[in-house]
């Protein structure tokens, strides 16, 4: 039996994972020796996410971090991921063991984040990323480090192509300008979202931002700054998986916040730089052109240091539990 006290503390530590625009698109509920984590698909990104495969991910993100506070608590879980028809459930059912190994990232949950400020052209060492590497041990997912100037000019041509049919998109504009919280106050009293700050840009209110980023956000404006922060970046991750389904989607989740959490044991930030996984007519070019046959690209991130930005907020623990 899992004590009140002990579910609050796991979702805790589960609800700081990374989710799509800090959708946070999940929630938790309890059974007599189980948690069990669903989708929020009220909280969908219909433009930017239209199957839910980053919204999944984000779930494996969350299911990650539950089993990681699971393990500092004192219990042992065992991952079942149940698909009935078009609804899909991560149970997690937990056994108490009195001499449970402490998890060495569980530490790290509190200081991960998503970094999105510009990065140094710091060389990640070989070590570093075989760590990293190790750390994707799932069957089906796999991870792939582009270092240096000429190997990340492979993505090039991916990136801004995505990026210039995303920024042309007005749908995708409108979304973005939702999910954006453009003052503090707004940040707090949502606890989700894109919080300005975090993008080091200045704190306007909400009807000056959403004029700001409507006129003014273009496809050559980001390319631009796209081009400079990729200038400035040493390594890049993709993440790949060799199925294209709810439960690999639910598993590069759980195998990217393993891997960022050891990134920030490393002293290493990260971001995404996902657009080429989202647009399909991209995802599909880097399918058939790109040296990993039969994979399915999912996630990429930039890796390296940078300043530390402010946190973004969460939602209030009662408003994820059902």
């Amino acid at each position: 039996m899992i004590t009140d006290d002990t579910f609050l503390k796991i979702v805790r530590s589960a609800v700081k994972a990374p989710s799509s625009h800090n959708s946070q698109p999940w929630l938790f509920s309890r059974e007599k020796d189980a948690i069990c984590i669903v989708p929020d698909f009220s909280r969908t990104l219909t433009v930017a996410d239209p199957q839910n495969r980053e919204l999944f991910i984000s779930l494996g993100c969350a299911a990650e971090n539950t089993m990681i506070a699971a393990r500092f608590y004192g219990y042992n879980s065992e991952m079942h991921i149940e698909s009935v028809e078009e609804s899909t459930k991560i149970r997690l059912r937990l056994r108490k063991e009195e001499d449970q190994v402490q998890p060495d990232l569980f530490s790290y949950i509190n200081y991960r984040q998503t970094t999105r400020n510009m990065y140094d052209n710091f060389i990640i060492p070989q070590e570093y990323k075989m760590e990293l590497k190790n750390t994707i041990t799932l069957p089906n997912i796999d991870v792939i480090f582009y270092t240096g100037e000429d190997e990340i000019k492979k993505l090039y041509p991916y990136i801004l192509e995505s990026n210039n049919i995303q920024i042309s998109d007005l749908s995708y504009i409108h979304e973005l300008i939702q999910w954006m919280r453009f003052s503090q106050n707004e940040a707090v009293r949502k606890g989700d979202g894109l919080y300005v700050a975090c993008f080091g840009f200045p704190l306007m209110g909400r009807t000056i931002g959403s004029f700001v980023v409507g006129k003014f956000m273009s496809a050559k404006r980001e390319e631009r700054r796209l081009l400079k922060q990729l200038s400035k970046t040493s390594t890049t991750a993709l993440i790949t998986s060799m199925q294209d389904d709810p439960t690999n989607w639910i598993h590069t989740g759980i195998c990217f916040q393993r891997l960022a959490l050891t990134a920030t044991k490393l002293n290493l930030n990260h971001s995404y730089l996902n657009a080429p996984c989202q647009v399909p007519c991209v995802r599909l070019q880097m399918m058939s052109q790109m040296p990993f046959p039969g994979a399915f690209p999912q996630l990429l991130i930039l890796l390296g240091h940078s300043e530390k930005m402010p946190f973004a907020f969460r939602r209030r623990i009662n408003d994820v539990l059902i």
